[in-house]
This record gives C-alpha cells, structure tokens and sequence, in this order.
C-alpha cells in the first residue's frame, strides 16, 4: 500500500481548511449584508423615520394643509416617500398662492412657506367682474366695484380662476393703479379708447397711451394734479417727458332769436 508523505498531507488539510474558511466566510458575509440590507429597509420606512411634523406658515387666504393631505402627505408617511416639488406643484395650484417653498428634514419634517398674492383691483370679465392680483391671476370672482380701489374697465373674459391675464392694457392698468398715489388711485377707472389706455382721474380723463412708462407718467399726474388743474381739464400724458393740459372749454349757450315786435 501506498502512504502519503505526512508534510504533504499536512499542506493538503491546511488548503482545505483554508478553502473551508474562505468560504465560511463569505457564507456569513452574504447573511451579514442581507441582514444590514434587511434592517436598513426597515429602518427607513419605520416610525422612526416617518414623517412626524408638517408645518405651513405664510397662508391666510389659502388652505396648504389640505392640499398637502390631498396628496397624500401625512403624519406617519416614510419620510424618503416624501417629494417636495409634488408639494410645491400642489400648493401652487391654489390660485391665491404665488410660490410655495418646500423643505423636507430628516428624520421627519416637512415645512412649507407660501407667499400668497394680494388682490389689487376688480376688471370687468364679460358681464360679471374678477378679483386680480399685483401678478395679473385671476383670484376669485367679484361683485363689481370695490371701495378705495382703482378699477379696471377692460373686458378679461374668457379666464378662469387661476389663470394669468396677459392683455397689455390689463397688464398696463394694473401697474398704473399699483404706481398711482393712494389717494389718487381709489376712485380710479382704466379704459382703452382709440387703442390707448385712458384713466378718470379725480374728476380728468387721462390719456396715457401705449402701456409703457406708466410708473413714470402716474408721477406726472400727481405733480399735475397738485398744481390745482381746473376742475374736468383733459391730461394727455402719451408723452409722459411733455405732459399737455387741455382746460374743459366753457358750455356756449345760443342767443335766443330776437322777436320781431309786431306793428
């Protein structure tokens, strides 16, 4: 019988040994990841990861905690579940919110800051009125006329609320009105007339034309106005650099025809 050489067999047991650990070892390494992987995945979507605070600070007109539950954001969601320009679209979509500002912390918060538009003044939309914004949105529906603020006699129809207005001469009137002294502006009216913007003013027709330089010629008016213009005078202001005063004329009155006296 043929007898392995003890050192050669010895050096065989230990490569088989080692072998043997090798792979005991990458055995225990691949439970060891799938363990961490495992806990990590339960982890992230546990409690203690979950979304345990919303905040939402800047809104008075609008309802962002709603929205943000309407999507589906609420106390107990996975925090990494969590989008925030989802939001941010959500609770832009309100038409009184002009941008939102959405920050997610980990492990779980979610804080929002809306900035709301400020309703400016009412214009005619066909046969009824809409609130509008320093932006030009359409917020809400309006009665008509509003006390104290400037008017804007330019028909808007065919928009809804939410949307933009992007005629020039809405656009133009509302930046008037918005650059127009306070106490000159609340009993404002902007009109178009022969493709130019027109203004009642304190009792003037204003001509202002083209809707360009209108922060430029509501200063104009002012300074014009407190000059003690005569009461209906016409101000073309088309030229905001060379302001023209047209005074109202006076009423003429035709002579009665003398009667002949009969002889």
């Amino acid at each position: 019988m043929t007898t392995m050489e003890p050192r050669l067999a010895e050096r065989r047991r230990g490569v088989s040994e080692d072998r043997a650990r090798r792979r005991l070892g990458m055995v225990l390494g691949i439970i060891a990841l799938v363990a961490v992987g495992a806990f990590g995945s339960w982890l992230i979507r546990s409690p203690l990861l979950s979304i345990s605070s919303i905040s939402v600070s800047g809104a008075t007109l609008s309802d962002p905690a709603v929205i943000i539950g309407d999507v589906g954001i609420v106390l107990g969601v996975p925090t990494i579940d969590v989008d925030a320009d989802t939001i941010r679209v959500a609770v832009e979509s309100d038409p009184w919110v002009e941008s939102a500002d959405v920050s997610i912390g980990w492990p779980g918060t979610v804080s929002v800051v809306v900035t709301e538009h400020v309703a400016l003044a009412p214009a005619r939309a066909g046969a009824g009125w809409v609130m509008l914004s320093h932006a030009s949105t359409v917020l809400e529906s309006a009665d008509g006329p509003v006390e104290g603020v400037f008017l804007v006699d330019i028909d808007t129809s065919d928009t809804s609320v939410g949307d933009s207005v992007v005629n020039p001469m809405v656009t133009g009137a509302l930046a008037f009105g918005s650059a127009l002294r306070r106490d000159l502006a609340r009993d404002t009216v902007l009109t178009v007339d022969d493709g130019g913007l027109v203004a009642s003013v304190a009792g003037h027709i204003v001509r202002l034309g083209r809707p360009i330089d209108l922060e430029e010629k509501a200063l104009v008016l002012a300074s014009l106005i407190d000059t003690d213009l005569e009461d209906g005078a016409e101000i073309n202001l088309i030229a905001p650099s060379r302001p023209a005063v047209l005074n109202a004329q006076p009423e003429v009155v035709d002579p009665q025809p003398e009667v002949e006296a009969e002889e």
